[in-house]
This record gives C-alpha cells, structure tokens and sequence, in this order.
C-alpha cells in the first residue's frame, strides 16, 4: 500500500506542478499579448502622425508648383533680354565670368564632338 500512497502522492505533485506551469504559460502569454497591443497602438500612432506629415509635404509641394506656374506664366520670355541687360550692367565682373565659362564649356564640347568624328 506504501507504493500505491507514494505513486498517489507522486501523480499530485505532477498535477500541482503542471498545473503550476500552466497558469505560468498562461500569465507569460497575457504578458506577451499586452506588450504585442501596446507595440501596435504604437505603430497605429506613429502611422498617423506619419500620413499626417506625407500630406503636410504634399499639400506644400502643390502650393509652390502652383507659384512657379504662376511665375511662368507672369513672366514672359519677352522680357528676358532687358532682365538679363539689368544683370549684365548691375554685375559686369561676374557676368564676364559667367560668359568664358559658358564660352569655354562650349568649345569643349564642339572640340570633343568633331574630334570623336575625325576617328570614326
């Protein structure tokens, strides 16, 4: 009978602690699932926030595409030439430099167009 008490005794420790363990998974999952519901309101927020941004920049982007068109449109090309006089006669040094620059950039590009002509 010794055996039968030892074995009973044996098979409630094992119920205790499988039960133990249980409630432990249990608690641990609550645990796990709590954290996983803070991390998505987290992420719900931060997508919010974000979409409010992205139309923040877009709605900034389409006013200053509508002032360029606006400017575009107010400025014809017309009235470069005189534009352009003003600038040449408010910064002659730097308008000189401006046009060797464009000057030089252009005989190199002709040099390199004829000379890569003259080996085909």
């Amino acid at each position: 009978m010794a055996t039968a008490t030892d074995l009973g005794a044996r098979i409630s420790d094992v119920t205790e602690s499988a039960a133990a363990l249980a409630r432990a998974a249990g608690r641990k999952l609550d645990d796990v699932r709590a954290g996983t519901a803070d991390a998505l309101h987290t992420v719900r927020s931060t997508v919010r926030n974000g979409v409010g941004a992205i139309d923040d920049f877009t709605s900034d982007a389409a006013e200053k595409l509508e002032a360029a068109v606006a400017h575009v449109e107010k400025n014809h090309l017309n009235r470069m030439p005189a534009g352009l006089r003003r600038a040449v006669r408010r910064y002659p040094a730097s308008s000189l430099i401006i046009a060797a620059t464009f000057g030089c950039l252009a005989a190199t590009v002709f040099r390199a167009m004829t000379h890569n002509c003259e080996r085909d």
